[in-house]
């Protein structure tokens, strides 16, 4: 571990070696399974746990690999959406067991997902050939207040709020047990390049992590993605990611905040280096120039239309509360806060860059049809009967028609799955290999 780029070639082959060749991505079930197997394989060096059950009653259970003094905490599937990590636990758990030399003073531990809940409710895409209609008549990912990974603890209106959710105190205290040196949360987007965001600079690490990206084929971009604009850069697509209170959004007129801290911050108190190494599952051959600022109120008028249809068709579907009506106002919330960043972006003269045109086609993109599926889902399966069947026809014809109009804009192709998860267990690699 000592030279990490020297030691990338020899990973990677392991990868070639213990990982099937197939493009699928396990489901939680299965995965979980082979964690055990690990387990099983190998009982002095490794050790599979409880640390606790979902809202559903789901268990949540942790691979631990070694015993060394510095402990590596991996968080596959942070976001139900985001099932590439599933494959890089997949992968890490077997070659960290399988190499010494990657437990050297370290021991790994493995958190498959940390909302298997919601995983169960993406699966039928997830396990399944990636196809972005199938995604999205299947999708699901849930309001920020039910996100694990983002509602740790915050102060609010003169005391501390807490979102109760018992996934996110499970991962607290598995945190709080460990104090690990180095988390490592693995995401993946729908387009773009990759990127990564770290708690704090660590001498030599966005460096290698830009090279990590760029030997998979997977060059990071030239700025930064939508996610994360304004944040301090640490190196080529490398971001840090601010402290709660810059991010925080006080509104006051709200019973509550609309997320918590992140893991990133909760993990601090520990002195734990955080890594997200975010890689896309999608890649859009087209190539966006130069452009004024008017071609980004073209696209605000276009996704508030989209967004406005959702929504009047959410509201003919009747009165509901369920998991997939609440996403589908978050995402349109997030929607309109998308317009009116771009419509303030359109005040400004200097020409629109074809980078910001890009994120702003692929934001368009993920948020109509993210809010159309989950308004779909809330139709047919929360409260199914009860919503009008001209409501889910015309919801099932949007999507269909969205996701279409996106194919053939956008000219997608799925990335390989190996460069995906080569680029995250790369990352994580080096940043156990920094961490001290």
């Amino acid at each position: 571990m000592a030279d990490f780029l020297s030691g990338l070639d020899d990973a990677l082959a392991g990868y070639a070696e213990l990982v099937p060749t197939g493009e699928l991505v396990p489901s939680v079930e299965a995965l979980t399974g082979r964690l055990r197997e690990v387990a099983r394989r190998a009982p002095g060096l490794c050790r599979m746990r409880r640390i606790g059950s979902s809202r559903q009653g789901r268990a949540l259970d942790v691979l631990s690999v070694g015993t060394g003094r510095r402990p590596v905490l991996v968080v596959g599937g942070p976001h139900p959406n985001e099932p590439v990590g599933y494959a890089t636990i997949a992968f890490l758990a077997e070659l960290t067991a399988a190499r010494p030399e990657l437990r050297d003073g370290m021991s790994w531990h493995f958190l498959p997902c940390v909302d298997p809940d919601g995983a169960a409710l993406n699966e039928e895409w997830t396990s399944a050939p990636l196809d972005l209609h199938t995604e999205h008549r299947h999708f699901f990912r849930p309001a920020l207040a039910e996100q694990p990974e983002w509602t740790f603890p915050i102060p609010w209106r003169g005391g501390v709020h807490r979102f109760g959710l018992p996934e996110q105190q499970a991962l607290a205290d598995l945190v709080d047990e460990l104090e690990p040196t180095a988390v490592v949360s693995l995401h993946n987007a729908e387009f773009g390049e990759p990127f990564f965001i770290l708690s704090r600079d660590v001498p030599g690490l966005a460096a290698r992590l830009a090279a990590v990206a760029a030997r998979s084929g997977l060059p990071v971009g030239e700025a930064p993605p939508s996610d994360v604009v304004g944040w301090p850069v640490l190196g080529d697509g490398v971001y840090r990611m601010p402290p709660i209170e810059e991010l925080l959004i006080r509104d006051h007129d709200r019973q509550a905040p609309a997320y918590g801290a992140h893991l990133t911050h909760y993990a601090a108190r520990h002195g734990s280096l955080t890594l997200l190494p975010e890689v896309p599952r999608w890649h859009a051959a087209t190539r966006f120039h130069d452009g004024p600022p008017t071609a980004l109120t073209a696209l605000a008028r276009a996704l508030t239309g989209e967004s406005e249809e959702v929504q009047r068709l959410l509201e003919q579907a009747g009165p509901h509360d369920d998991a997939f009506a609440r996403a589908a106002a978050d995402t349109l919330a997030v929607a309109d806060s998308v317009t009116r960043a771009w419509l303030r972006r359109a005040e400004d003269t200097a020409p629109v860059t074809g980078v910001e045109l890009a994120e702003a086609h692929y934001a368009r993109v993920v948020l109509t049809l993210r809010s159309t599926a989950m308004a779909l889902r809330s139709a047919t399966e929360a409260q199914p009967g009860r919503a009008a069947p001209h409501v889910r026809e015309r919801l099932e014809a949007v999507l269909a028609e969205r996701a279409e109009r996106c194919r053939r804009r956008l000219r997608i192709r799925p990335v390989e799955l190996r460069r995906l998860v080569a680029v995250q267990a790369c990352a994580a690699l080096a940043a156990a290999a920094l961490t001290r």
